[in-house]
């Protein structure tokens, strides 16, 4: 095996395929790049932790075919320190000698036998979509995404789309988030749940394209090609909670304020917050006003009030101020929309101008 490429595109992709590998495994395969060099002028890296994968593709002068399979890290954190323009790569042996201008190194390679084959997709099921589109879907929701293993089902985004529109949704039993976004082709997609892990990486693959994705799945996999980049992500077996029952359809208080100055309280009120983030939120239509309340014995408090547009009841709850915080991610829009049904029920946020997005948080029960 005998290869040469652009440094800088080398880096770029093994940076990229050295996030897929698995560290804290006895396999050390699983912690490996695997390299392929043919005659047709490429060199492909995979890597993979069973959960997702990558394949990525280098253009290269390739002198010989191989394959192998070098320690992800090494690799990467040598490529980080190399400035000249070309890299080589010779396999001799069971050492890879890498050199470039003034740099000689030698990997030691790992048996790459068991490497896992990356499951490939039929395209009999897939949809096309905006990459910049899908990339927001997902991180408009990710963040509501439970970090507990309790429940399986609720550490993943939920896909689905219905009547041409592409939903996105997560959920930590504590708050709700959902967004819709438009696809090309009509008809329906059942449920998909991404797991949340590899739903970041999937982020960080659109993040570099600006172009309509196809994706593929089925049952049990969903992948799709972005550029050079082929990603493929297992699914989550199991149902999503039903939770368009619980979010209401009319409410007795709505508040609109601007966003700036909801999230410029929020930030100052978050120095005051106690251990449990406790904000006390009220809506005070006399005063047209949202009062804002952090209070921490051992700090001091803080009352922020916010000059707002209000219709309908006074109402007074105390939520996570981070929670509330989050909900501003998903909105663009320089007015915020804060519907309640009294206490003890969600209060229920969105963009005051846009309904592609709401965000529905518990009040705390304290």
């Amino acid at each position: 095996m005998k290869f040469e490429c652009s440094t800088e595109q080398l880096g770029m992709a093994v940076s990229t395929a050295v996030r897929f590998i698995e560290r804290r495994v006895n396999l050390p395969v699983l912690s490996s790049i695997l390299l392929t060099a043919d005659k047709t002028g490429r060199l492909v890296l995979r890597a993979t932790n069973l959960e997702c994968g990558v394949e990525i593709t280098v253009a290269a002068k390739v002198a010989s075919e191989g394959v192998v399979a070098v320690p992800g890290s090494t690799l990467s954190g040598l490529l980080g320190n190399m400035r000249a323009k070309v890299v080589s790569a010779t396999l001799v042996g069971e050492v890879l000698k890498i050199e470039a201008d003034k740099i000689a190194a030698s990997l030691k390679t790992v048996p790459h036998d068991d490497f896992p084959i990356l499951p490939r997709v039929s395209a009999s099921t897939s949809f096309t979509i905006k990459s910049g589109d899908l990339n927001r879907a997902i991180r408009n929701v990710a963040y509501c995404a439970s970090t507990s293993t309790i429940k399986p089902e609720l550490q993943s985004v939920l896909l689905f789309a219905e009547v041409g529109k592409l939903v996105t949704a997560a959920t930590d039993s504590f708050r709700l988030a959902e967004k819709t976004v438009s696809l090309r082709d009509g008809g329906s997609i059942p449920q998909l749940l991404l797991p949340i892990k590899n739903a970041a990486e999937l982020m960080r693959i659109l993040e570099s394209a600006n172009e309509e994705v196809e994706i593929y799945y089925n049952e049990h996999q969903i992948s799709t090609h972005v550029k050079e980049i082929y990603y493929t992500s297992r699914l989550i077996d199991g149902t999503f909670p039903n939770y368009r029952q619980i979010v209401p359809k009319s409410f007795t208080t709505e508040a609109i304020v601007l966003r700036e100055d909801l999230s410029q309280a929020l930030r100052s009120l978050s120095v005051f917050a106690d251990k449990f983030a406790q904000v006390s939120f009220s809506v005070e239509p006399d005063k047209k006003a949202i009062v804002l309340t952090s209070r921490n014995p051992d700090v001091g408090e803080e009352i922020s009030t916010i000059r707002s547009t209000i219709s309908g009841d006074a109402v007074s709850m105390n939520f996570n101020g981070r929670y509330l915080a989050d909900s501003l991610q998903g909105i663009s829009g320089e007015s915020v929309r804060i519907h309640s049904n009294g206490p003890g029920k969600p209060l229920l946020i969105r963009d005051a101008a846009d309904d592609s997005f709401y965000y529905l948080a518990m009040p705390m029960n304290r």
